[in-house]
């Protein structure tokens, strides 16, 4: 059975996603591979005076809620596509690269920012396009 691989990060966009991924899953008769990927910011960590350790199991929780939610909406979509979802720390678009390696698509969500909010904003989808060695669909929302 091949893999479609899809970003969740718990917005609307990306269980819009997860619905393509699924739909596509369900034609070419795939499995879909649920990806979230969490990391601490460096801002949590406080500044040169005030350092902190911030409590990385908090950022870890709030990923496993969205896997949850993401299964919940595979299950009403088609209960018979296999879904399989995986957590891991680091940067959302290395860790999607990493798990889309050997996989038949790459199903990302784009966040449709004005133009001037662009120019400063990592784009996870952009990378993804860019470096993914599989195809990879790019799903806007708002």
């Amino acid at each position: 059975m091949n893999t479609i691989v899809v970003g969740i990060d718990g917005t609307p966009t990306s269980l819009a996603a997860l619905r393509y991924a699924i739909r596509e899953a369900r034609l070419r008769g795939d499995r879909v591979k649920a990806v979230t990927a969490w990391h601490v910011p460096a801002v949590a960590y406080g500044g040169a005076f005030a350092p902190s350790t911030p409590d990385t199991r908090e950022f870890e929780r709030t990923a496993e809620d969205m896997l949850a939610e993401a299964r919940a909406v595979a299950e009403a979509e088609d209960p018979d596509v296999v879904l399989e979802t995986t957590l891991r720390e680091g940067e959302a678009a290395h860790v999607l690269l990493e798990e889309a390696e050997g996989a038949d698509l790459l199903v990302v969500g784009c966040h449709d920012f004005p133009f001037v909010r662009r120019l400063f904003h990592h784009s996870v989808s952009g990378e993804c396009a860019h470096e993914a060695r599989c195809p990879v669909t790019v799903v806007h929302g708002s």
